[in-house]
């Protein structure tokens, strides 16, 4: 809901592409300082973490949704906004998401961090719809409070949870951390495979969500009909992972790379079709690769390392999905120019030979 909301409100406050793509870029920019997540997350309580990163960005979503009431807000507002809430995110991936391995034991990881992918996709879904039909019910600060109360039930959960074990504490400094962490790189190549094809999918795929209200407008659509298509790719994901998680033994890396193909092959169709159905469904099809991507690559990166290294490998993973920032950027430049559905579908076919060409000279993420 919130990149849902922050993209809802900037197409609404600008014409341009690129202004509404620099706000998804506010929320993916932090990535690239994911190392620091994983760092935090080694060292100290992962449930404490999230909970003070939600009692932080609570009140400031509070803040947006009393400027939006009273017609104060701009769009250079919602920059540093999504900035903390891109924060916020690679905390999620860092500590909440290794909380999960920690809660469970490896021999239950899969399938829990299945089960959390279809608990994510089924948010997912509800923020985008539930994000449009308040919106298109209420308006768009009433949208923004509904999500800081959402937020406040979820440090309400959080806080009933206890930790399974205690973090590390007074370890080593903060620059052998990140030595630390980089050093798993040259010691395993799998991981390096895994990595890659991460920094691929987000370079190319991902980077078309902020446009998706611009491309709803010029579907005809208003904004319950635009919160769906926000959350087409999610729904079809939810499936992908719900089917995952009944499998005992699925095939982890050719889930994860050929998700990414099916899903970067299914973009083009959405992008430059003129028919609102044709566009839903071409999403939601493609959401089937996302969730075969999605609910692999935490698995594979939390997999691929030992146990007290799972949050520094985590934290690589949250940089290399920091390409997000720069990928939005460039699409935002692209369609300025050639126009939003010839953008994304370039960047889906350059995605595409892309991931041939990574997997040709690092295929070991499809062994796995």
């Amino acid at each position: 809901m919130t990149l849902f909301l922050a993209a809802f409100l900037a197409a609404e406050l600008t014409d341009s592409p690129l202004g509404v793509q620099l706000v998804g870029a506010a929320f993916y920019g932090p990535f690239l300082i994911g190392a620091v997540g994983g760092m935090l997350s080694d060292r100290y309580d992962r449930r404490l973490i999230i909970v003070a990163y939600l009692l932080l960005l609570t009140p400031v979503t509070l803040g947006v949704a009393a400027l939006v009431l009273t017609d104060a807000i701009r769009l250079w507002m919602l920059y540093p906004f999504g900035f903390l809430a891109g924060f916020g995110w690679i905390l999620d991936l860092t500590a909440r998401r290794a909380l999960v391995a920690d809660l469970v034991g490896d021999d239950l990881v899969t399938n829990a961090f299945s089960l959390e992918a279809v608990s994510a996709s089924v948010g997912g879904i509800a923020g985008a719809l539930g994000g449009g039909a308040i919106v298109g019910l209420a308006g768009v600060g009433e949208a923004f409070l509904a999500m800081a109360a959402l937020q406040a039930g979820a440090i309400v959960l959080l806080l009933r949870l206890p930790s399974p074990r205690a973090r590390r504490r007074n370890a080593a400094s903060w620059r052998d951390d990140l030595r630390q962490g980089i050093a798993l790189l040259p010691r395993h190549r799998a991981l390096v495979s895994i990595l890659g094809v991460t920094v691929i999918f987000n370079l190319f795929y991902f980077t078309f969500i902020a446009l998706i209200p611009e491309r709803a407008e010029d579907l005809g659509v208003g904004a319950f009909g635009t919160g769906v298509l926000s959350g087409a790719s999610t729904i079809g994901a939810t499936c992908a992972a719900v089917a995952v998680a009944s499998m005992a033994r699925p095939a982890r890396g050719r889930l994860y790379v050929f998700g990414s193909a099916a899903a970067l092959a299914a973009l083009p169709v959405y992008a430059l079709v003129d028919i609102y159905a044709v566009a839903l469904l071409a999403l939601i099809l493609g959401g089937l690769g996302v969730g075969g991507f999605v609910t692999m690559q935490v698995t594979l990166v939390a997999t691929a390392v030992e146990d007290e290294a799972r949050g520094r490998a985590l934290g690589l993973l949250s940089t290399a999905i920091g390409v997000l920032p720069v990928g939005t950027i460039l699409l935002g430049l692209v369609a300025e120019g050639v126009g939003i559905g010839p953008a994304i579908a370039g960047s889906a076919c350059a995605g595409t030979l892309a991931l041939i060409l990574w997997l040709a000279r690092w295929p070991e993420a499809l062994r796995l």
